[in-house]
């Protein structure tokens, strides 16, 4: 009974692992990070094919040679694990870490390959193969060594990861592979180092049951806090298609993540192109959205601003209400915008012929702001703030600000 047990649980461990590893890899095949745990997994169930390889051995010396094949692939498992780890923290080794880890696998390696038969003592107990360590030299003084050496550096990059992590998701998934880091490794220490140095104490390789339970923290980990990308799909399609003012989803980064129906129409014929592209690249107001981004990155508050789009042939005004998007960890995912289009200026520009520039100056003028800071957000000069107002009340028949608010009412146009 206990053989079939475990030969069933080996097989159940090695179907989860292939599972997780196909589910990470299908959710992104480009992402290096999903490609090295997907390895990752596999190489977990050539580490339990090993382990069944070896209680289907029919005699001692068989089960040696399988044995040894399977220390050599558990190192390459947990080397690979050490590589996704500095992979995923975006860490790297230093040239000595480097060094002795190289030299330390190679003497492994070449003591598992000719001397394979001496560290081990295989006997079958109960129908399956057990072992006893033999030559504690080598277990404790190289082997072990080793094993530590790369559990060190995985917790050591985790745990440095994780205190400069700028956001709360990061911080949480770096704790929760720390915790099963730990947990798998130490507990696997325990029962398969120290426990089988007791005479009494002799049972079969439980290697996959420990870093199973390590991968699935991982796995749980990066489905957890790494998955959570924000996109338009999430807030319903079906909804926002629906919606008449043009909604532009930015990343933290300020580029063009999604849009609906609305903004494409708003954007003109290019708009399928301008995913990736920075929203300050297709605004007049360049410096000044700049500026309202990052506050509302940074201080999570929500602004109504003046946004013009560049649309070919002429620039769209819109009012335009600007927000953070937050998940549930607190962390920005996006920055929203939803714009209308303000009709009223637009017919004022056309009706007076204005340029862009005039447009810009007249607005912000009737919403309070000065010359200087007009000056300083549209990157200009005073003189030639004051030159473009001069050039406007001419346009417009009128002699200062109080009868430009007046006419600029007539059309609908009001200030921020």
């Amino acid at each position: 009974m206990f053989p079939i047990l475990y030969i069933s649980t080996l097989a159940v461990i090695a179907a989860i692992c292939f599972i997780l590893g196909f589910h990470v890899l299908y959710r992104d095949r480009s992402s290096r990070i999903n490609r090295l745990f997907f390895i990752n997994s596999m190489l977990l169930n050539a580490v339990i094919a090993f382990t069944v390889f070896i209680q289907f051995s029919p005699d001692a010396e068989t089960a040696g040679f399988f044995q040894s094949m399977y220390n050599i692939v558990l190192i390459i498992f947990l080397l690979e694990s050490l590589y996704f780890n500095l992979v995923f923290t975006g860490r790297s080794l230093n040239r000595i870490s480097k060094v002795i880890l190289l030299a330390s696998t190679s003497v492994v390696f070449i003591i598992f390959i000719f001397r394979g038969d001496d560290l081990l003592l295989l006997t079958k107990e109960n129908g399956v193969w057990v072992y006893e360590l033999m030559n504690n030299r080598f277990w404790f003084l190289l082997y072990s060594p080793l094993l530590f050496l790369i559990l060190l550096i995985m917790v050591s990059t985790l745990y440095r990861y994780s205190r400069g992590a700028s956001s709360n998701k990061e911080k949480k998934q770096a704790g929760v592979m720390l915790a099963f880091i730990l947990t798998s490794c130490s507990a696997g220490f325990l029962v398969l180092m120290i426990m089988p140095l007791f005479d009494r104490f002799r049972i079969p390789l439980l290697t996959p049951y420990f870093f199973a339970v390590y991968l699935y923290g991982v796995f749980y980990a990066m489905t957890k806090y790494r998955f959570m990308v924000f996109n338009i799909k999430d807030i319903a399609q079906d909804v926002l298609s629906h919606i008449q003012d043009a909604v532009i989803i930015l990343a933290p980064d300020k580029r063009i993540m999604e849009m609906n129906n609305s903004a494409s129409i708003l954007l003109g014929a290019g708009s399928a192109g301008l995913k990736g592209t920075l929203f300050t690249d297709v605004v007049y107001e360049r410096d000044a959205l700049d500026v309202a981004l990052d506050s509302v990155r940074h201080s999570r508050v929500s602004l109504k601003q003046r946004v013009t789009y560049k649309v070919n042939p002429e620039a769209v005004v819109t009012d335009s209400d600007v927000s953070a998007v937050c998940d549930r960890f607190g962390d920005l995912s996006a920055i929203l915008i939803i714009s209308r289009e303000n009709r009223g200026v637009n017919h004022f520009k056309n009706y007076f012929k204005l340029t862009a520039r005039e447009m810009e100056i007249i607005l912000n003028t009737i919403s309070g702001v000065t010359n200087v800071e007009m000056a300083k957000n549209l990157d200009i000069t005073k003189r030639t703030v004051e030159t473009h107002q001069c050039n406007i009340y001419n346009k417009l028949g009128i002699n200062n600000k109080i009868e430009l608010l007046n006419i600029t009412s007539d059309f609908g146009i009001k200030p921020l």
